[in-house]
């Protein structure tokens, strides 16, 4: 059990001295921890107790929603049904881009 509390208290920045060794490790990161908190809180789904990161904005720019919770956004996409929205925004360029020769 020392061995645990000695090892932690390595890790933390505690021993050897009373408080230099914990500002000077483990406490010196704190901030750290509560940018990545701040950040994390921005990102995170609008949706009520969803925890997930959201990358998709809602049509009006409100919202910031993960793909489980977009409407646009397939839950379930396959390989194919990239190929295909791919092809098809191809064709829509090439036709803009033929329209306007």
């Amino acid at each position: 059990m020392k061995a645990i509390i000695d090892f932690l208290g390595t890790i933390t920045g505690i021993n050897g001295g009373p408080w230099l060794n914990w500002w000077g490790g483990f406490g010196s990161s704190l901030s750290e921890f509560g940018i990545f908190l701040v950040v994390y809180k921005k990102l995170q789904c609008h949706a009520p107790t969803c925890y997930r990161i959201g990358l998709h904005r809602t049509a009006d720019g409100k919202y910031l929603l993960c793909r489980k919770h977009h409407p646009d956004v397939k839950n379930n996409l396959t390989l194919a049904d990239i190929h295909a929205e791919h092809f098809a925004a191809l064709e829509k360029l090439e036709g803009k881009v033929n329209d306007k020769k």
